[in-house]
């Protein structure tokens, strides 16, 4: 009997590397819809003909063919995320990145659904290319043992069976030969399932709040389509602190997302009007074309509860002059002014462009948490960190995330949050 190193992973004869095929399986499964992969195995030919469209006919970016490559080798899959140049992913992919951000590059100690499948994004610039480690995968031990219960048999007595050397390791033409195993028809004992009760009344509400220094195209941003696809598709928020946006800018983000806005000089705050409804604004003003402060109070019209959504721009150097130290005191009166306006409300999220990166310590003595990444978010030499979410009295659920574009020098940045309860 000759076994295949190979088996099939769906009707329309796609394969993956045998123990990895076991692997995808079991995502199905777990959960996962079936379809939505733009790629699973590659041949040798394959790969050195993108390989040549890359090197002599503008191609996309593709490697030398090796049999080690994950795709020639089956061990890794594609799934579809874009259509038409936007971020669409498909059922699968919305799935696999539950617990991460799917629309952006692999993060480093991101956990998404389907790592525990054993499944992670090994390239860093593809968000939609999955390879496959046996050492993340969680489901692997327990379906062997199932499998080989049904049969009857030990692992090596099944290997043995099948023509194979029966080490006891169950590599890939082992679980090739699992997957095609008859394994006998046990009837399932009836399970009685207890209904679901379902929570009556106000619950928390879970929301994305993020911030962007979409960057002026009169100081070499990009377009406001752009900034407003940027917004809309990729940090896809329900809250969003937006600065250096100006009137066009705020109008192509109102009119992509549905959005309202309440502006201040360059300053702004956003928010979906069908989850929210708005107090008064909330200012304060640092006597600049481009710095201040705006927010409002959001009621949520899901739980009834309320906070302040608020957006800060501090000034930066430039717009202080004098000696450093005039320049740092400015800094720090500014955000004692954000602080002091913001004092009397129980839950605040405020994000912003903070100018510096002294602004952690300044707001965590005042009571505020960090909920997004420290890390640096501007595209100028050195390391600059300058754009954060604070929040009080709302919980955050993930650590939030860092977002790069070309549409500006600064990265976006996402904060989930929880509203509690009233």
């Amino acid at each position: 009997m000759t076994v295949s190193r190979y088996a099939s992973v769906d009707t329309s004869g796609h394969t993956l590397r045998g123990d990895v095929a076991a692997a995808y399986l079991r995502a199905i499964k777990g959960g996962m819809p079936k379809g939505g992969v733009d790629v699973f195995q590659r041949s040798w030919n394959e790969q050195a003909q993108l390989r040549d469209n890359y090197l002599h006919h503008g191609g996309p970016l593709a490697a030398k063919p090796s049999w080690t490559a994950p795709h020639i080798d089956q061990r890794a899959f594609d799934m579809h995320t874009t259509t038409a140049g936007k971020y669409a992913p498909s059922a699968a992919h919305a799935w696999a990145c539950k617990g991460g951000v799917g629309s952006s590059k692999p993060k480093a100690g991101e956990k998404l659904r389907i790592n525990e499948y054993g499944f992670y994004r090994s390239v860093p610039s593809e968000r939609w290319h999955f390879e496959y480690k046996a050492s993340l995968d969680k489901h692997r031990a327990a379906d062997l043992t199932a499998r080989l219960k049904a049969l009857g048999m030990t692992l090596r007595q099944f290997q043995k069976s099948v023509g194979l050397d029966d080490d006891g390791i169950d590599g890939p033409l082992t679980w090739s030969a699992l997957l095609a195993a008859k394994v006998p028809v046990v009837i399932p004992p009836v399970v009685v399932v207890p209904p679901v009760v379902t929570p009556t009344g106000p619950q928390p509400v879970d929301f994305r709040f993020g911030t962007y220094n979409a960057q002026l195209q009169r100081f070499g941003g990009g377009s406001d389509a752009a900034d407003a696809m940027f917004v809309d598709d990729v940090l896809g928020v329900s809250v969003l602190a937006g600065q250096e946006v100006d009137e066009d800018q705020r109008d192509e983000i109102r009119a992509t997302t549905d959005m309202l806005v309440f502006p201040l000089n360059t300053v702004a705050i956003f928010w979906y009007p069908g989850k929210y409804e708005h107090g008064d604004r909330i200012e304060v003003d640092f006597g600049t074309p481009y710095h201040g402060m705006i927010g409002t109070e959001l009621t949520s019209k899901k739980n009834g509860n309320t906070f302040v959504a608020a957006s800060v721009h501090i000034r930066p150097n430039d717009a202080i002059g004098g000696t450093d130290a005039h320049k740092a005191l400015g800094k720090k009166n500014d955000i004692d002014k954000v602080i002091a306006k913001l004092a009397k409300y129980p839950r605040v999220a405020v994000g912003g462009d903070w100018s510096t990166a002294t602004a952690r310590a300044q707001m965590e003595k005042a009571g505020y948490k960090l909920v997004t990444p420290y890390v640096d978010t501007y595209d100028k030499p050195g390391v600059q960190h300058l754009d954060f979410v604070f929040v009080r009295g709302l919980s955050d659920r993930t650590g939030g995330s860092e977002h790069e574009t070309k549409a500006s020098d600064h990265d976006g940045m996402l904060a989930n949050l929880t509203l509690p309860v009233k």
